[in-house]
C-alpha cells in the first residue's frame, strides 16, 4: 500500500513540475520579447537581422549570426529545410554547399549541381 501512495505522490510532483514548465514556456511564447535563435538570449534593441532564403532571422549578436550561417539546419526545423534551388521544404541536411560563408541545402544532387554552376543566379530570386 505504501508503494501505491509513494507512486501517487511522485506522479503528483511530476505533474506539478510539468505544469510549471508549460506555464513558463507559454508565458515566454506569449511575451513580445524576442529571443536569439542561436543563444536563446533576449535580443536587446534591433539585434542583428539576417535574411536566409527570404526568412528573416534575428540574433543577439554578430557571433550568433556567424554560427547560424555555418549550420542553419541546426537552428531551423528539419522538416522545413528549404531547397535553395526548387524553393520547397524538402531539402536534406546531408546535401549542402557553402557559398560566401553561408551553408545552403538541397533536395537532391540535381539541385545541388544546378546551384554549383551559378550560386548567385540561384540566390537572386531570394533577394528583395
Amino acid at each position: 500500500m505504501k508503494i501505491i501512495y509513494l507512486s501517487l505522490f511522485v506522479i503528483a510532483i511530476l505533474i506539478s513540475l510539468n505544469q510549471e514548465t508549460v506555464s513558463n514556456v507559454s508565458s515566454k511564447l506569449s511575451d513580445t520579447t524576442e529571443y536569439c535563435l542561436v543563444s536563446g538570449e533576449k535580443i536587446d534593441g534591433e539585434g542583428v537581422k539576417y535574411s536566409y532564403l527570404n526568412t528573416e532571422v534575428k540574433f543577439c549578436c554578430e557571433s550568433c549570426e556567424k554560427s547560424f550561417k555555418k549550420n542553419p539546419a541546426k537552428y531551423l526545423s528539419a522538416s522545413g529545410l528549404r531547397c535553395s534551388v526548387c524553393d520547397e521544404d524538402d531539402a536534406k541536411k546531408e546535401i549542402s554547399e557553402v557559398t560566401k560563408g553561408v551553408k545552403y541545402y538541397f533536395c537532391g544532387k540535381g539541385c545541388k549541381a544546378k546551384f554549383s554552376e551559378d550560386p548567385q543566379a540561384q540566390l537572386k530570386k531570394y533577394q528583395k
